[in-house]
């Protein structure tokens, strides 16, 4: 049971994935959405619940940790873990590997399963597949083990494993870098190509800002104006850890104003990341493309566009094969990525701003 106050359920969403998992439509998802949009408190909070009121066996397992030196054996050993601790009646068990330490549904849970088996993925998964309930797999981040030198075998087994004993072996994945999630899924020699059903995170929208209004009222009795809230929110890019951060804040000080403690966090949003540090690394024909995405321009190998972006650096001449080479480049960077209709976007919203106000100081300049 969720016990953290400030925590925005979205069960309809988790329902309708676990029902399709069920039902069989599909017997995988990945889920994408940049990070801090919410992706792990999704599936440790609604999603595991879900699964388990649906007689799932659920496995969770974070890739995202730089503590771990193998991040491969790690996982590993979890899911032997995972399987080797088969009930022998026909009561549920739930694994969060890759957790270091998570409050939840009322108990403190901590990283678990050390040993280090050998057996291929694939048997491990097997083992799963014989328990008594069916088991659902929530693998976090999962791109980073694509990242891993190394693991090209691993992801061969797993990919074994899921086909064989896709009936009673689900798997719900994330990811956070369109680079990685398209090594894993996208490319036609990946052991993962074809075999999940992808599906873009949805971002919270006013729904979420309300109830933090209605939180804040509850517990002060004082009352946040909902637009305002909720512009607040849009400027933050639609990331919750900020807004959230920001009710706690005024919560715990209620002298606050709503706008004082937004800019906090806005500053502190803005401070996290070294964008100056990042802009300053790339090329000036890189810098020229990224201010052509930042002003809605689609049509980047138009001979307009060359053109303009060779005025900007006073060259003669900015040829599409140029572009083109850029563009690959800062792709590689996971700076920008293709959306759905083909056209080249910037990955990160906040980066975006910032370059943004950056070309608005230079002109002032």
């Amino acid at each position: 049971m969720n016990t953290d106050p400030l925590y925005f359920s979205r069960k309809a969403l988790a329902n309708a994935l676990v029902e399709s998992l069920t039902a069989g439509i599909t017997n995988a998802f990945t889920l994408f959405a940049p990070r801090r949009m919410g992706k792990t408190q999704f599936l440790l909070q609604d999603i595991v619940p879900v699964a388990e009121s649906a007689g799932f066996n659920v496995f969770y397992f974070s890739f995202m940790d730089d503590t771990v030196r193998d991040i491969g054996d790690e996982f590993r050993r979890s899911l032997n873990a995972f399987a080797d601790n088969t009930p022998k009646t026909g009561n549920l068990k739930k694994f969060l590997g890759g957790v270091v330490q998570f409050s939840a549904f009322g108990v403190s849970v901590s990283r678990q399963g050390e040993k280090d088996e050998q057996e291929r993925i694939s048997e491990t998964i097997a083992r799963i597949a014989a328990m008594p309930h069916k088991s659902i797999l929530l693998l976090d981040e999962v791109q980073e083990l694509a990242r891993v030198k190394n693991t090209d075998g691993i992801i061969r087994s797993l990919r074994t494993g899921l086909d064989i004993h896709k009936n009673q072996v689900k798997v719900i994945f994330t990811g956070s870098s369109t680079n990685g999630l398209t090594a894993m899924f996208d490319n036609h020699k990946a052991p993962f190509f074809q075999f999940s059903h992808a599906l873009d995170f949805p971002p919270l929208g006013k729904e979420f800002s309300d109830f933090l209004a209605d939180i804040y009222y509850d517990r002060t009795r004082q009352l946040i104006d909902k637009s305002e809230l909720y512009q607040i929110f849009q400027q933050m890019h639609f990331v919750p850890l900020y807004l959230r951060a920001t009710i706690q804040d005024m919560i715990i000080n209620p002298a606050l104003s709503l706008q004082q403690a937004a800019s906090v966090r806005l500053r502190q949003m803005n401070e996290r990341v070294q964008y100056a540090a990042q802009w300053q690394q790339l090329t000036p024909l890189e810098q020229a493309i990224v201010v052509q995405l930042t002003q809605g321009k689609t049509a980047l190998y138009s001979k307009a566009t060359c053109q303009i972006i060779a005025q900007k650096l006073g060259l003669e001449k900015i040829t599409p094969s140029n572009i083109q080479t850029a563009l690959l480049k800062l792709n590689k960077k996971e700076l920008i990525s293709k959306n759905g209709n083909a056209t080249w976007q910037i990955n990160d919203p906040i980066f975006a701003e910032w370059v943004i106000k950056n070309q608005e100081m230079k002109g002032q300049e």
